[in-house]
């Protein structure tokens, strides 16, 4: 936990003139407050004496000061806590994107924007709010009791006895209440990832025609949300019902035992207002630190879950004086790499090379280890065993930078961002100039499609690029492929999902960026693999056979087995 506030206040400590601003109008607040009191009672006992408006100015004075001082606070402790937040959010997604893929293969990424965008706006609600709030509430409660004891003794032992009983009231059934908030909160959620998880499946629903039983359970959730909501809204009342009765109650009997006292001539009627007034106060500020502290311990779990992202470190890292590779002259081997997911195989002694310039297709059933390799070779992972190189160097001792940089990937899953075809295309070279664009979308086939549309290449294609059709986002792809201009290309089942006419125009591009240049090809269509120099054909995480097309027909072996099948 220590750790955890040296952290938090690394990120305060740049910013620490807004929150000392903010803990002297804090101070200030809290005094001005209490000084309040006294200008009450002296105002009442005043009555219509000749000094009575100046009494009346000095306390509309108070009343200025701390409305002045709530300010200041409010506005400089909303500065610091934007600041802090803001450098902590940029800190953390800097942390979570350089962590290697794996990461997110184990960890929801729902989980990590939770941690990024709502932990740390319930943090900053909690600086906000709790933070300078304990300070204030601490100094009210310690003045009351003083203002209190100095106003009537007797009043204050009336009052020791009725004020707990009010707390404890309204502290264990606001516990219950906030333990209740939490859990309609969670219930809330639920419903929230499940409309998620249908929306993001609708495709799926619609092709089982499961709307009206993904509606039935909806209303499942919906109905567990709504009757976790209304019992809350019952606790809720049930503990203002008390508070206002307990409240009224004791301001009854005080009242009672405080006007014996003034027809005693033992307090006047201006003091028992201001005792009055003290012990409203009091009351306030031992609830208010009960919610403060109860914030301030949900703040330390949240920092705890915050920084335990933050501080996690890649297992993919760069060697230390890494070497740098701006062009493959010899090629790529893998030597006896096997690799495990877990506890579960993905590749075992694998072995081959592929020469510079030479174009490789790896085919084999569904499952059998294709993409491992590519997310070996890219280094998304390490091999458990073995080793692969480049140009006889091992991958590890590359600067991780420089060795993606020699790659350029066109995926199966199409990798659209939300913004415009422009910047999509710039993905690939952002330092590029329009024409170097342009020229890379006239060699993906991609110019057909973008100068008929309204912005031509400032058009905004939707979030994940719903405003294109498969064809064209490859084809954008691919032009931010070319665009890079990589060294190594790697297709991963770039067809796969389009239509003949699509697919067409997409060879056609793949074929100019495949052009003396070392591609390595992932297809299921062996009908492609015919277009390569070398197929290796791997099973179960082995090279069961490597060649041409025409020496692994004679074969008569997978490859073969498979090519009848197509």
């Amino acid at each position: 936990m220590q750790s955890n506030i040296r952290q938090l206040f690394y990120y305060i400590k740049p910013n620490l003139r807004y929150f000392i601003t903010a803990f002297i109008a804090v101070l200030l607040s809290a005094l001005t407050i209490l000084l309040f009191g006294r200008g009450l009672s002296n105002i009442i006992d005043s009555g219509a004496e000749h000094n009575f408006t100046t009494k009346l100015l000095v306390t509309i004075s108070i009343v200025l000061a701390i409305s002045l001082t709530a300010f200041i606070r409010l506005y400089f402790i909303g500065i610091g806590s934007e600041k802090v937040i803001a450098r902590i959010r940029y800190d953390l997604y800097s942390s979570i994107t350089d962590l290697q893929p794996s990461f997110f293969e184990n960890t929801g990424v729902q989980d990590v924007i939770s941690a990024l965008i709502t932990d740390t706006s319930v943090l900053q609600s909690i600086i906000n709010s709790s933070l300078l709030t304990v300070l204030r509430n601490f100094v009210i409660l310690i003045g009351s009791v003083v203002m209190l004891l100095y106003t009537n003794l007797h009043l204050t032992a009336y009052a020791a006895t009725i004020i707990p009983i009010l707390l404890i009231i309204m502290t264990s059934l606001g516990k219950k209440v906030r333990n209740y908030a939490r859990f309609a909160q969670d219930k809330l959620s639920e419903l929230a990832s499940f409309s998620e998880e249908n929306f993001r499946s609708i495709v799926t629903i619609k092709s089982f025609v499961l709307e009206e039983n993904e509606k039935i359970r909806f209303k499942e959730y919906l109905n567990s949300v709504s009757k976790s909501h209304i019992k809350l809204v019952l606790l809720r009342a049930i503990l203002v019902t008390l508070i206002i009765t307990c409240v009224i109650g004791s301001l009854v009997v005080l009242l009672f035992f405080g006007i014996k006292e003034v027809l005693s001539n033992n307090i006047t009627v201006g003091e028992l207002s201001s005792f009055v007034f003290y012990s409203a106060l009091a009351a306030g500020a031992i609830n208010n630190l009960s919610d403060n502290i109860s914030d301030l311990q949900r703040g330390f779990g949240i920092v705890e879950r915050l920084f335990e992202f933050k501080n996690m470190k890649s297992s993919i890292a760069d060697a230390d004086n890494p070497i740098k590779i701006h062009s493959v002259q010899k090629g790529i081997s893998f030597n006896c790499v096997t690799f495990f997911y877990a506890d579960k195989p993905a590749l075992s002694n694998v072995s081959f090379s592929i020469e510079a310039g030479q174009a490789v297709s790896i085919v084999g059933p569904s499952g059998s280890g294709k993409s491992t390799i590519l997310k070996l070779l890219l280094r998304f992972h390490d091999p458990n065993k073995g080793n692969i190189t480049i140009d006889g160097h091992n991958i590890k001792s590359i600067a991780l930078g420089n060795l993606r940089s020699l790659f350029g990937l066109v995926p199966q899953d199409h990798m659209i961002f939300s913004c415009s075809i422009m910047e999509n295309i710039l993905y690939g070279k952002p330092d590029a100039k329009y024409e170097e664009v342009r020229q890379a979308a006239i060699n993906a086939y991609a110019v057909e499609f973008i100068d008929k549309l309204p912005n031509k290449f400032d058009t905004f294609v939707g979030k994940r690029g719903l405003k294109l059709s498969e064809g064209q986002k490859q084809r954008i792809i691919i032009a931010r492929a070319i665009l890079k201009n990589p060294q190594i290309l790697i297709l991963d089942e770039a067809t796969s999902a389009l239509d003949y006419k699509s697919e067409n125009l997409v060879q056609k591009a793949l074929s100019r960026l495949m052009q003396d240049r070392t591609t390595i090809m992932i297809t299921h269509r062996l009908s492609t693999a015919l277009k390569t120099d070398k197929i290796i054909v791997i099973n179960h995480g082995k090279v069961e056979e490597i060649g041409t097309h025409d020496s692994l027909m004679s074969k008569d072996g997978l490859y073969a087995k498979l090519a009848k099948i197509q």
